[in-house]
């Protein structure tokens, strides 16, 4: 019998494979662990699941922004060359003039472009192009941070205060959640929900800007209702 989340399953265990290579092996084994557990787990909610995405992207977070942030400038004309050549010469010919004018691959993709110019198809050459070209560059990468440990670990650091400071304003929006009317809390819950899920690498990072606006566009709906 099916899963009834294998969708959520597959993408977990999506995530799980694309994790970046300096990610301590015990986080990446407690992942695979919870993976199974759930996927064995017939009756498991919902919520079960999403807490699993957040548990285990909070901890995956501050070491994949730390690994992009080392490698950034070195990987980023590579995957450029990478991708431009996984891809078809008419995928090619709409997004080589934004690549060569200083548009990143995160950029392109999140860009009206990618949706209007090209098709479904087109489309996947691209994602498919990045995820070959990402692991390609892995093993490359994982000796260039090697050689500068403590860096690395300094901008681990960073983000994981980082992270603490986002997950601190989700709780400042949790919060909020004890006022206003049902359709209000339930919307509140549901983006504090939809922010943790972020921390998870298949999803669009969580953030704090956001989260603050949120914030306070609550705290100012509510004052002006009262």
């Amino acid at each position: 019998m099916p899963h009834p989340h294998q969708s959520a399953l597959d993408e977990f265990q999506f995530a799980i494979r694309h994790f970046v290579p300096t990610l301590p092996k015990e986080i990446k084994e407690e992942a695979q662990q919870l993976h199974d557990q759930l996927a064995s787990q017939q009756d498991v909610d919902e919520d079960a699941l999403r807490r699993a995405f957040y548990e285990v992207g909070v901890k995956e977070y501050p070491y994949r922004k730390a690994y992009e942030e080392l490698t950034h400038s070195t990987a980023e004309a590579q995957m450029k060359a990478m991708v431009l050549e996984h891809v078809d010469e008419a995928v090619r010919a709409v997004i080589k003039p934004h690549l060569d004018a200083g548009v990143s691959l995160e950029e392109l993709v999140a860009s009206d472009i990618f949706e209007s110019e090209l098709d479904a198809k087109q489309r996947y050459q691209i994602e498919d192009g990045i995820l070959v070209a990402a692991n390609k560059l892995a093993e490359k990468l994982t000796v260039e941070v090697g050689g500068q440990t403590d860096m690395y670990h300094k901008l681990v650091e960073k983000w994981q205060a980082h992270a603490a400071e986002i997950e601190k304003a989700i709780q400042e929006l949790e919060a909020l959640s004890q006022g206003g009317e049902e359709n209000q809390q339930a919307e509140i819950k549901d983006k504090a929900v939809r922010f943790r899920e972020g921390f998870l690498v298949t999803e669009p990072d969580p953030q704090l800007d956001e989260v603050k606006k949120e914030v306070e566009y609550w705290r100012d709906t509510f004052a002006q209702e009262t």
